[in-house]
């Protein structure tokens, strides 16, 4: 009965464990050592992971007997570990809250820390009790192993497959999968040398050196040099100097000589002074082998993106930042135990040349590369005052979208109604721009559109140089469903029709008021003063408009209240990355005017050590928390966002997010 009852209670932990598993959420309490003098310190770790957004609430800290709390800290991290899919490796995202408890043992003796509850999304976790050991006197130092919580299990009886006596059942089954992981990996590696020698096309080839998104002989290259390194995030750019407007290529890397376990992307490069179009961010990451000074790593493409300077000085590609939990290779050539380790890239600088003013010619539209332009209209004959569309195409090698609509002539006859266009950039580093014109003929018979002279500037020459369209006949018909004398004939043979003059009259109520003579209405003198009176009232109100006089400056809550209603239509709209983007301005914006600097002046990290620290106390976590989803949602790859992009939980994080802005605004107005 005993072994039956030992047996029940076992199955019973593995279905409570499996049960907060398919919930999608954990919660253990670990120490970073269990065996201690007097005099020493440990910590212990709460920690709530993921992989859903879920509401943690700080844990409930229990009866502490035999302990003195000396300290207490929480830290949130968003990280993706490495697992097994279809298609190779891919991303899995955790969500991790912590919640540190510095402790010191008061008495000698066995003692428990008792278990900690803590309340997710509205459901109760409960860590086990945790046994430390305190001798006579310790070293004082706090130092020491860290160990995970290690709950008493029953004994069971050894059977084939299975832990034998005394054995932890759980540290066999984390062996168990630990050595599955490391099977499917060297079935891959396996599998990916089989495909190389038959000459068939590997899975990682888009991601390697023949990639469209290689760069042949990069300007910069950062290269891992020590072979010690756990991982490495290297950069390569094809250019540093170049003009406005000129495209810069740069693609970040990551080098590895052990397995990865997670990746979390702590900073995307911010890119500021650039336009940016994405050439390549890679969903899941796929490795490919290198050789780097005679040394073998993998190396997998983060992300490949062209870059445009937008104005003349000193433009930085910022740094990359890294998270990874990484297994190397030990002494004896086996998998040893995982550490986490943090990697920036290289900044790089670019210095941008202004575009030359000698020479510019006049009608130069702003393209900056080496463009073909041309002009064409469905058709030869069209009828009249019914709309035509000219489509003007821009295509070549550089950033299309920046290119403006040249200045057009039209000949007689011809009305321009609408514009509209359309661009996009492709991988290859070509672009195109079409600018759709539609034009309303008012008159029948021949029309010639004359051809279009468009300049450019080619950042290979340094020199300008000009495109021209072809000139298009067009044949203007008559048009039976045209009002009657909505139209002219141009032919040179007729003569135009004299135009019917209608007498221009004013209401009878009007005509009523006037004197019969014109000359004694001009005469009287209090008229103009109505009439100057006018003018001058409406030249104070377009003043008062355009400068603002006699307005109040708006307050802080105002003006972010303005911005949360476009941050409310693109909700509506579902547009996240337009959310993500004007949440992240809000941040700057008021993290500015409480640290006392503009907000887009410094990064976030710079802004948050200025501001009171009692905010950073209070607050610093929920800020850094909700920036961060904001910021994510701004510039990670689609296929990274998840259930961050879905309404309901954008509103979510946007509730969350206005109450520590409300608290940062009420900080600064009580100043």
């Amino acid at each position: 009965m005993t072994k039956i009852g030992s047996f029940l209670i076992f199955l019973s932990f593995i279905l409570n464990a499996a049960i907060a598993n398919a919930a999608g959420t954990t919660v253990n309490a670990v120490v970073d050592r269990n065996e201690m003098g007097l005099g020493d310190t440990f910590t212990v770790t709460v920690s709530a992971v993921s992989s859903e957004d879920v509401d943690i609430q700080e844990p409930r800290i229990p009866e502490l007997d035999g302990f003195e709390l000396l300290n207490t800290s929480s830290s949130t991290a968003v990280a993706q570990k490495l697992v097994p899919g279809p298609g190779g490796m891919q991303f899995e995202t955790q969500r991790r809250k912590e919640y540190n408890y510095t402790l010191a043992p008061k008495r000698q003796g066995t003692l428990s820390v008792s278990s900690f509850e803590v309340v997710v999304s509205g459901k109760v976790f409960r860590t086990q009790p945790i046994i430390i050991k305190v001798g006579a006197t310790g070293s004082g130092n706090g130092g020491g192993r860290r160990q995970m919580q290690q709950p008493r299990r029953p004994s069971m009886p050894q059977m084939p497959g299975m832990p034998g006596m005394g054995e932890d059942p759980f540290e066999s089954m984390d062996r168990a999968e630990e050595e599955m992981f490391n099977q499917l990996l060297q079935q891959r590696q396996r599998l990916l040398q089989q495909m190389q020698q038959q000459g068939a096309g590997m899975p990682d080839e888009q991601f390697g050196p023949n990639s469209s998104s290689a760069i042949d002989n990069p300007a910069f290259r950062s290269l891992p040099t020590n072979p010690n390194d756990a991982f490495f995030i290297g950069v390569e750019v094809d250019k540093t100097e170049v003009y406005e407007g000129e495209q810069v290529t740069v693609n970040w890397y990551i080098y590895t000589r052990g397995q990865m376990e997670t990746l979390d992307r702590l900073k995307f490069p911010d890119l500021r002074g650039f336009w940016k179009e994405i050439i390549e961010e890679v969903p899941s990451i796929q490795f490919y082998e290198a050789n780097v000074g005679g040394i073998p790593w993998k190396k997998a493409l983060l992300a490949s993106h062209a870059l445009f300077p937008i104005k003349a000085g000193t433009a930085t590609i910022d740094s990359y930042k890294i998270k990874s939990r990484v297994r190397t290779l030990n002494q004896l050539g086996m998998m040893a135990k995982p550490y986490e380790y943090t990697k920036s890239s290289a900044a790089v600088p670019i210095k941008v040349k202004p575009l030359p003013v000698e020479g510019r010619p006049t009608d130069f539209s702003g393209a900056v590369g080496q463009f073909d332009v041309h002009s064409s209209v469905e058709g030869t004959s069209f009828p009249v005052n019914q709309p035509l569309s000219l489509k003007v195409r821009f295509e070549g090698a550089g950033n299309a979208k920046l290119i403006d609509l040249p200045a057009m002539t039209l000949p007689t006859g011809l009305e321009q109604y609408d514009t509209k266009s359309d661009s996009k950039f492709f991988k290859n580093g070509r672009s195109y721009k079409e600018f759709e014109i539609l034009l309303i003929p008012r008159q029948e018979g021949d029309v010639v559109f004359p051809g279009l002279s468009v300049s450019m500037f080619d950042p290979k020459s340094g020199k300008y140089y000009t495109k021209k369209t072809e000139p298009i006949n067009l044949k203007i018909i008559n048009n039976p469903n045209a009002p009657v004398g909505s139209s002219q004939r141009m032919s040179g043979n007729q003569t135009p029709a004299a135009p019917k003059i209608i007498e221009n009259k004013l209401p009878d109520v009007i005509m009523a008021w006037q004197p019969s003579h014109q000359a004694s209405v001009m005469a009287r003198p209090w008229l103009w003063m109505i009439i100057y009176a006018g003018v001058i009232i409406s030249l104070l109100v377009k003043a008062q408009r355009e400068f603002g006089w006699g307005r109040r400056r708006r307050t802080l809550k105002e003006q972010v209240s303005k911005r949360y209603k476009l941050v409310d239509q693109a909700l509506s709209k579902d547009d996240y990355r337009k959310v993500g983007a004007e949440m992240t301005n809000i941040f700057y914006m008021v993290m500015g005017q409480v640290a006392g600097e503009a907000g887009a002046s410094q990064k976030i990290e710079d802004l948050m050590t200025q501001i009171p620290p009692s905010l950073r106390r209070d607050h610093g976590d929920e800020i850094t928390k909700t920036f961060e989803i904001f910021q994510t949602m701004t510039f990670a790859p689609e296929e990274m966002l998840g259930s961050i992009k879905e309404k309901a939980t954008m509103k979510q994080n946007i509730d969350r997010a206005k109450k520590v802005i409300s608290e940062l605004i009420s900080s600064k107005e009580e100043k």
